[in-house]
């Protein structure tokens, strides 16, 4: 994984790690990342409206990172065609969570360490192979006091399996969508 990741969240609480090999050039993979919508991902839909308690389509974009976006992710970091790395801070365990959704700016995301507040980072990132593109995801979570971390990793072994369905189903989906391009 990019170190860029590291800077966000150096000691993570919980973390998951899902990669796939793609036989296309990593631009074209980068393309299929940046253009992947929700439409084509229907049990990534599901699951995230069973989570934020909403209507399917509610806070949709036109891109999967766009719905990430407008659901309270904000992005940490990128560079075409290498990596993005998103971030979120809330009460992750409260059956609305969005309604206490935090932000701050990039610089202080590594210290933000607000009392009942925890932290989520994932990356998406690109190597390029002799034969295609490794597509990696990785996501920590985090949190300071001891009363949030509890909470956090109680809520993060239950949400875990989802979250990574949700991973894998997107990296399978990013590939065929690459394909498709030719």
């Amino acid at each position: 994984m990019p170190k860029v990741l590291e800077d966000f969240i150096p000691q993570p609480l919980g973390s998951e790690r899902h990669e796939l090999h793609i036989r296309q050039r990593p631009e074209t993979v980068w393309a299929a990342l940046n253009t992947l919508s929700p439409g084509e991902l229907p049990l990534v839909r599901l699951l995230m409206s069973v989570r934020s308690l909403s209507a399917t389509g509610a806070n949709e974009a036109p891109t999967m990172i766009g719905t990430m976006l407008s659901r309270g992710w904000f992005e940490l970091a990128s560079e075409s065609q290498r990596y993005v790395v998103l971030g979120s801070i809330s009460q992750f365990w409260r059956l609305r969570s969005a309604e206490f959704r935090r932000s701050c700016p990039t610089g202080q995301f590594r210290d933000y360490d607000v009392p009942g507040f925890a932290k989520s980072a994932s990356v998406f990132e690109l190597i390029p192979t002799e034969h295609g593109t490794l597509l990696r995801t990785e996501t920590r979570v985090t949190a300071g006091s001891v009363d949030t971390r509890r909470r956090m990793l109680a809520y993060w072994r239950l949400i875990r399996p989802f979250s990574g369905v949700i991973r894998r189903v997107m990296l399978h989906a990013i590939a065929r969508k690459a394909a498709s391009y030719g």
